[in-house]
């Protein structure tokens, strides 16, 4: 299989050609043979560049082009992303705003919810032969499921519970009231 060489070596043989070396000059100083030199300035007399635009890709033949190919891989690579209708940009950076300039970062304190039960590894793409379907035995008995609540400040973590089964909102502000709370102080002090 012939070598490959690198479009700026090329273009380079293009420009020591226009500063006045001939051809086995060239050749000799990139190290090169002369059928090379012949070869990217045959290509750039007639195309004005040093890519064949025409020029098949090596290998045997492709059923989707490289563009159709980027356009699947995207496609499979990013999930969803759900924006609420509600979502307002410019209420949202207001309030962004407000919290960088009402707040010091020893202030904040940042939670979430996380969940886990015998589905929580299951992968949602896999890969499968030409025109079969990907599969992959799964478990479908929900089991037990926990909730993680923790409280994340920039001590670390300074709250967190496990519950079974599903949080709900009674159970959501009695882990504020109980746990968060009592390790905050008033707002203006620190």
């Amino acid at each position: 299989m012939a070598r490959a060489f690198s479009e700026d070596l090329k273009w380079r043989i293009v420009y020591l050609y226009h500063d006045g070396h001939n051809r086995k000059k060239i050749a000799e100083l990139l190290h090169i043979s002369k059928y090379t030199v012949d070869k990217v300035l045959q290509i750039y007399v007639q195309w004005g560049t040093v890519v064949n635009l025409w020029q098949k890709l090596p290998g045997c033949c492709k059923t989707l082009t490289r563009n159709e190919m980027k356009i699947l891989q995207e496609l499979v690579k990013d999930k969803l992303h759900r924006v609420a209708y509600e979502q307002n940009e410019l209420l949202r950076s207001t309030f962004i705003a407000k919290v960088g300039r009402d707040y010091k970062p020893e202030q904040l304190i940042f939670m979430d919810e996380v969940a886990k039960d015998e589905r929580s590894l299951s992968q949602g793409y896999g890969y499968s032969l030409k025109n079969t379907f990907a599969t992959k035995k799964n478990v479908f008995v929900r089991e037990i499921r926990y909730i993680i609540l923790p409280a994340l400040s920039l001590q670390g973590i300074i709250a967190v519970d496990i519950i079974e089964g599903n949080c709900t909102k009674k159970r959501f502000k009695e882990f504020v009231i109980s746990n968060i709370v009592p390790q905050m102080n008033a707002y203006p002090n620190e």
